[in-house]
């Protein structure tokens, strides 16, 4: 059983207490990856991924809130704001390291062996990144602070005059980074242009106070132009942008709970499902494995993406799966033209857009919701009442809110702001349903229309 976590407000907690709160999830978790033979938790490159089930979450986020709650208390407000407003720091260093490509730079082991472990030279990785030995080595001893990268140290008495003979080798982050590619480009992305554009953000404030949309945004005031044009007209940007977008769909794959389990699929046998702004069909997919009588139409804006799932259709692969897709070019600003669905999806559409924009695209299926009884799922996040989950959960998800903000003047919404906006595109539509997650993942809001 987990301990009790204090998750928002009250009294402060003491060092000892958490500490006994951090000895006691510790034994937790770690009983937990013995009992489901998972591996211990190490830094070493050759170590895999944490459990991403809901039991270790319900561990790992009180567990990150008491320590992170003790550092703060022993480290004390002056240190801990240092920290804080020191941390782009960290994040130059890792712009500067993913940019250059030092992850693919040192040796990472195979299945066949290799002198992996050996590493390479600060020599050797600035060679390969094009720059200098100095620097390099600065940036790599930053980094190995945050256990990315280690030094390979013989002797620590022994002090080192040749700089670019140092040797570092990979951790299990940096490893991450040589083997993921689209992770790796997610992260390039964050460090590289959305960076630059988060720190445009108060003086983005200062010339519209009052303003947040995709032309009155960080991004638009670094880079002059809307972050969907911006990466339009760079083809290096755009490949990356969709490398990006491959490691999150991966990752959305995996937060298909409130989706598969808060609607009642089954009773729409035969039934056809209008996947609003679906890309590539990748949510349609998961759905229609585990539904498969259901047909399903994916609608987009963009051809690229179109073309994906047209071409792995046409590949033959999960034929069984993709014969109940066809694809549909679609500006989710224009009217519905499907007017026969059982059901119309946005999954994460509406948190790209402020809310003008958004009550906009809710009107737009307005028209053919009047045509039929279909509802309109909202599978998006629902930021909870603040002390309702662990504050570790609740800043990813408040990070994630100002990501909006910051690219695109767009915006998290809670269960409130949520079934406001939904009223203003239409008094007649009603939320009939709202399915919130305990993990962060996107949670599921039915939305229907009220019979007149």
């Amino acid at each position: 059983m987990t301990p009790s976590v204090e998750t928002g407000g009250g009294d402060s907690p003491s060092i000892i207490a958490l500490a006994e709160q951090i000895s006691s999830l510790c034994s937790q978790v770690s009983s937990y990856l013995t009992a489901n033979s998972f591996p211990q938790p190490s830094f070493k490159a050759d170590t895999g991924a944490v459990p991403q089930t809901p039991d270790y979450e319900a561990l790992r986020a009180p567990l990150n809130d008491a320590v992170l709650d003790l550092l703060r208390l022993i480290n004390g407000p002056k240190a801990t704001l240092l920290d804080l407003c020191f941390s782009h720091y960290n994040l130059a260093a890792m712009q500067i390291a993913l940019d250059r490509g030092f992850p693919h730079h040192v040796p990472v082991a195979s299945a066949t062996g290799s002198d992996a472990g050996k590493g390479a030279t600060v020599a050797e990785i600035a060679q390969k990144a094009g720059m200098d030995q100095d620097r390099t080595g600065r940036i790599l001893k930053l980094l190995a602070t945050q256990r990315i990268f280690e030094e390979v140290v013989d002797d620590p008495n022994t002090e080192c005059h040749d700089e670019g003979s140092r040797r570092f080798t990979h951790t299990a982050s940096s490893a991450l980074l040589a083997r993921d590619v689209p992770f790796y480009a997610a992260l390039h992305l964050q460090v590289d242009d959305n960076f630059r554009a988060a720190s445009e953000s108060a003086a983005q404030i200062s010339l519209a106070p009052f303003a947040s949309s995709a032309t009155d945004c960080p991004f638009s005031k670094a880079y002059g132009s809307s972050m969907y044009q911006y990466i339009a007209q760079r083809p290096e940007k755009a490949e990356r942008f969709a490398k990006a977008m491959v490691g999150w769909a991966e990752g959305e794959l995996r937060q298909m709970h409130e989706l598969h389990n808060g609607y009642p699929w089954e009773s729409l046998e035969g039934g056809t499902v209008v996947d609003i702004g679906g890309g590539n069909g990748h949510i349609s997919i998961g759905l229609a494995r585990i539904f498969p009588t259901l047909n399903f139409i994916v609608q987009d804006i963009s051809l690229p993406m179109l073309s994906a799932g047209k071409k792995n259709q046409v590949d033959g692969r999960d034929h069984d799966v993709y014969k109940h897709l066809s694809f549909q070019h679609y500006d989710f600003f224009q009217p519905q033209p499907v007017y026969d669905a059982s059901v119309f999806l946005m999954r994460q559409v509406l948190h790209n857009y402020d809310d003008e924009e958004s009550i906009k695209i809710i009107r737009a299926v307005i028209p053919a919701m009047e045509c039929c009884a279909g509802p309109l799922l909202i599978n998006d996040l629902i930021i909870p009442k603040t002390g309702t989950i662990p504050r570790y959960q609740e800043e990813q998800l408040r990070k994630i809110d100002i990501n909006m903000m910051v690219l695109l003047g767009a915006k998290q919404r809670s269960r409130v702001e949520w079934v406001k906006l939904i009223k203003e595109a239409d008094e007649r539509l009603e939320v009939v349903r709202v399915v919130e997650s305990v993990s962060g993942a996107p949670g599921l809001i039915e939305v229907r229309l009220r019979a007149q």
